[in-house]
């Protein structure tokens, strides 16, 4: 089998209640898996790059998918 693959990227923002998400994940993750997309992981990046903190999530599907 071969697979393709997708990065969602979603920008972190600080605030004095803590950390807030540009983006809603599970809305994204349940619209990705509504197209046939599988989803494999988050990765958090927000202390890669402080000055643009991001969380990446990982979708997967056979190619030729929905």
């Amino acid at each position: 089998m071969h697979y393709e693959y997708h990065i969602q990227k979603i920008s972190v923002q600080y605030t004095r209640e803590g950390y807030r998400l540009e983006e809603d994940y599970e809305r994204s993750i349940q619209s990705f898996a509504a197209r046939g997309w599988r989803f494999v992981q988050l990765i958090d990046l927000t202390e890669l790059d402080p000055k643009n903190p991001r969380i990446d999530l990982l979708f997967e599907r056979e190619k030729g998918g929905a």
